[in-house]
């Protein structure tokens, strides 16, 4: 880890080419350091998403307004606060922190945007585990367009209460789509407009905001749970949620309400097709290959029982889904360095719960990275 900027209490480092913000404070002083640390990455980012839309003639004031009003407006203090120092930090408007923010969302309901498309979870713990402990591997497939900025692994450490939480994304965007708590509680999100219906509801809070109020105020699987059972999604998503005792999934389809898909024992792969038998659909493969990538892992897992650690959850994230002929792999696996399908890996994360440790890796050639990791414990003190 190479300390390359400080702004009062926050700490921006580099690890392997993975920009690292470290926070500290009330959300508003966190917003105002993220601010002031990542202005450079966020305004290369905002060029390159939302700027180009302006010049383009495709992304009007209104439809600005309206974002912005909708993600700022129904937003909890929290999040108005941080979105605050935020503009505080950067000396930006309002309008463009939240909407550079909201992108993904505004971009699902557009389809300016690729939607988040194919992704793989695995977890493992209790008798799938070497330890007993929980190891959980991430890989996010998405478009190769968000390859163009750094991945951004952003801590936050709040003296409001809240629990400390650790989150994957990119410049200028906080949501929660891969993150850990102090308390070893995790989420990841996936794509889940495949069966969930491609509906986005504008008069229901931002889903990618609400996110964070879960992780920062749920200390275990079961409060998780919970908050997703009271939950009416703005969009179809599917998530990866676990503890250090156990994991599950939650299929959400913005029209028809959540499920809850527990383990059949204590390993479990997440992908983009509803799998709870109780929805009364039947299992559908989509454009990434989603029933491939769970039968691959489900196999991988099933032929590791009782040896999964650390080193070898990598090992099967790193496992192609591909030949290099654009054929499935043989005992294949879900990572996709390059774009034979849908889409490709644009990074994958591998978390310790116990240890509190996360390595990260970008697949991709042109923008390779290796496994990195980055040490919780120590950042969260």
């Amino acid at each position: 880890m190479k300390l390359v900027k400080e702004f009062k209490a926050g700490k921006l480092y580099t690890n392997n080419n993975f920009l690292v913000p470290v926070l500290e404070g009330s959300n508003l002083e966190m917003g105002e350091q993220y601010g002031a640390l990542m202005k450079g990455e966020m305004q290369k980012t905002y060029d390159l998403l939302v700027k180009k839309l302006i010049d383009a003639g495709e992304l009007d004031q209104e439809t600005i307004d309206f974002w912005v009003t909708r993600a700022y407006g129904t937003g909890s203090l929290r999040t108005k606060q941080f979105y605050d120092g935020v503009v505080k930090g950067t000396e930006w408007t309002l309008e463009k922190v939240v909407f550079l923010d909201q992108v993904m969302e505004f971009g699902y309901y557009y389809g300016k945007l690729h939607s988040f498309a194919g992704c793989t979870s695995i977890a493992s713990w209790g008798e799938n585990s070497v330890d007993g402990e929980m190891y959980i591997g991430r890989n996010m497939d998405w478009s190769e367009e968000f390859l163009k900025f750094p991945s951004v692994f952003t801590v936050r450490k709040p003296n409001d209460g809240s629990y400390k939480i650790a989150t994957m994304g990119w410049p200028g965007m906080y949501c929660a789509f891969t993150v850990m708590n102090e308390k070893g509680v995790y989420l990841d999100l996936h794509d889940g407009s495949s069966m969930g219906g491609s509906v986005v509801y504008l008069e229901r809070p931002s889903t990618i905001n609400t996110l964070t109020d879960f992780m920062s105020e749920s200390p275990t699987l079961d409060a998780l749970k919970a908050r997703f059972n009271g939950t009416n999604n703005s969009t179809s998503t599917i998530f990866t949620i676990a503890d250090s005792k156990g994991a599950a999934s939650v299929e959400c389809s913005s029209s028809n309400g959540n499920r809850i898909r527990l383990p059949k024992g204590d390993a479990l792969t997440v992908v983009n097709s509803f799998l709870v038998d109780d929805w009364g659909l039947g299992k559908r493969e989509t454009v990434s290959n989603s029933l491939r990538r769970y039968s691959n892992m489900e196999a991988r897992l099933a032929e590791n029982k009782g040896k999964m650690d650390t080193q070898l959850t990598k090992d099967l994230m790193d496992l192609r889904l591909f030949n290099e002929d654009d054929s499935f792999k043989e005992n294949g696996g879900c990572t996709k360095p390059a774009l034979q399908d849908a889409d490709l890996t644009v990074y994958q994360t591998v978390f310790d719960i116990h240890n509190q440790k996360v390595y990260m890796k970008v697949p991709v050639p042109e923008y390779f990275a290796d496994w990195t990791e980055i040490d919780l414990k120590t950042l969260w003190k």
